[in-house]
């Protein structure tokens, strides 16, 4: 007997090989659009690099938000993203009156602020005002420019940027901070990249001219809460903290205090008193309450003791 043909195995199989195909080039849109997108996140990163150099150079105190910076730091920091371009300090003439160095033109300083601070700040306000003596520089309200030092400076820290995370508009960055004098060690491989003094983060926020820097914060803050207040300190300060307290607690103690004739000192209330001295200052480690009172066992002993 001949096998009857099945009319749906036709249109099913057709079926099966469409999405067969489709779901094969959904799998490879997939991949494409990743490794762009892997692409695009390595070539942004490599951006940010190069914007933040100015800004990481000279480590500038951290701030939650740019009310808050130093802005002397950040005038600072715009005037070396004017010297580190391509033409650098070549394309700004020299100073010829008292006060000798590079004239640079507060325009182009402000030009370069907004790049890598937006407007949030008002630049043209700072210029009469800002004291940019620290770093050696005058400004020249008459030519309305800054006069730089000639000497050279050495950069702190070169930023590799190591991972970016989209908040809404805003860009939120994982910057190491790496030593410039931080040289690469060789071995059988190659080069192996130096390792970080620190990790921060920077937050790029978006504004009409692009992104640019709203705050540079402590990557991993540690949360300490005291008497209903929070307050965030780094590693590195808490460890600080908790060996100033254990060498405090091992260098002080409480002793009894006797009179003339070694008989120890007691209050109105019968209770032993006691001094703060430091254990250089006795060979007995006797333990006392914050109030000064002794235990009874230790007035048990005391009492055997005479």
């Amino acid at each position: 007997m001949a096998k009857k043909k099945n009319k749906l195995a036709f249109p099913v199989g057709i079926i099966t090989v469409i999405l067969a195909v489709v779901g094969l080039v959904t799998v490879a849109n997939f991949t494409v659009d990743f490794v762009k997108n892997k692409k695009d996140n390595t070539a942004l990163k490599s951006e940010y690099e190069d914007m933040l150099k100015p800004v990481v150079m000279f480590d500038p105190d951290p701030f939650d938000d740019l009310t808050q910076a130093d802005e002397t730091q950040l005038v600072y920091a715009a005037i070396w993203n004017l010297l580190t371009d391509e033409e650098g300090a070549d394309k700004y003439g020299y100073s010829t009156g008292e006060t000798v160095g590079i004239v640079v033109p507060q325009s182009d300083i402000e030009q370069s602020f907004i790049y890598l601070f937006g407007s949030e700040i008002d630049i043209t306000s700072l210029h009469s005002s800002i004291d940019m003596t620290e770093y050696d520089i005058t400004y020249d309200a008459a030519l309305q420019s800054y006069i730089l030092p000639i000497t050279g400076v050495d950069s702190a820290y070169i930023p590799r940027v190591t991972d970016i995370t989209k908040q809404g508009s805003s860009h939120v960055l994982t910057v190491e901070y790496i030593s410039s004098k931080a040289w690469a060690d060789v071995d059988d491989e190659g080069y192996n990249p130096p390792a970080a003094d620190k990790v921060m983060t920077i937050t790029m926020r978006s504004g009409s001219d692009g992104m640019y820097v709203s705050s540079i914060q402590n990557a991993n803050p540690i949360e300490v809460t005291t008497k209903g207040e929070t307050e965030y300190y780094s590693e590195e300060d808490v460890t600080e903290e908790e060996e100033e307290v254990t060498e405090e607690t091992e260098e002080l103690q409480y002793v009894p205090v006797t009179d003339e004739n070694g008989e120890p000192v007691t209050d109105e209330e019968g209770n032993e008193v006691t001094e703060l001295v430091t254990s250089e200052n006795t060979e007995d480690n006797t333990d006392e309450t914050e109030s000064g009172e002794v235990s009874e066992d230790e007035e048990t002993t005391e009492e055997e003791d005479y």
